[in-house]
């Protein structure tokens, strides 16, 4: 009974584990963007990149154990998911960065601060919900951080337009598109904190 528990432990550490790293990207994304100096993007692209590869590996060790497993303490697909969209939110702080390497930026725009600042609470509020999520049958702060995850998100979504807004009275095309293609980056990111939320809920519901 005990091997079978463990077991059925790891699934949920592993997803926390990786929230972890996506936290762990996000920290270090708003820590680039406070102290920005263009002159070390790529050492900071190869920091982040190191951050993306520790969570591959520990999605890759889930996936195994889920494929070889008989039984998984939800649906093997909601594991998959969760552990995809948990994979695709570090991924996506690693394109914000590679986007603003990319448009070889010198200087950050105003907003982009603010950006990272939410983008890291969004992405802690990950982290708490994954913690939470392996006492979901009696947990009663799930749905409160996924209302708190909603919020943010929304948060998002107005300084989203804000910063769109602001962008397209710009002149010069090139720095119209480079920007336009960060932007939309962030807001795949806060997006995705959105999907987490939305499958834990969907498989609360389904499991109770």
């Amino acid at each position: 009974m005990k091997k079978k528990k463990k077991k059925e432990e790891f699934y949920f550490h592993n997803l926390y584990k990786c929230s972890e790293l996506a936290e762990e990207a996000a920290g270090m994304l708003l820590s680039v963007f406070r102290t920005f100096e263009p002159g070390k993007l790529t050492e900071n692209m190869e920091r982040m990149h190191e951050i993306e590869h520790r969570a591959d590996m520990k999605r890759h060790k889930l996936m195994k154990t889920a494929s070889e497993a008989f039984i998984t303490p939800i649906e093997r697909e909601d594991l998959v998911a969760l552990s995809d969209l948990i994979d695709d939110l570090t991924d996506a702080v690693e394109d914000i960065l590679r986007q603003v390497a990319i448009g070889d930026i010198n200087a950050l725009r105003a907003d982009m601060l603010p950006w990272a600042e939410i983008l890291a609470q969004g992405i802690g509020l990950v982290k708490a919900l994954m913690e939470e999520f392996s006492g979901f049958k009696h947990s009663k702060k799930i749905q409160k951080l996924v209302v708190e995850i909603n919020d943010i998100e929304e948060k998002g979504d107005q300084l989203y337009m804000d910063s769109m807004k602001a962008l397209y009275r710009e002149t010069d095309v090139k720095t119209v598109v480079i920007w336009k293609d960060i932007y939309q980056c962030i807001e795949n990111c806060m997006d995705t904190c959105e999907h987490v939320a939305e499958t834990v809920q969907t498989v609360v519901m389904k499991n109770l």
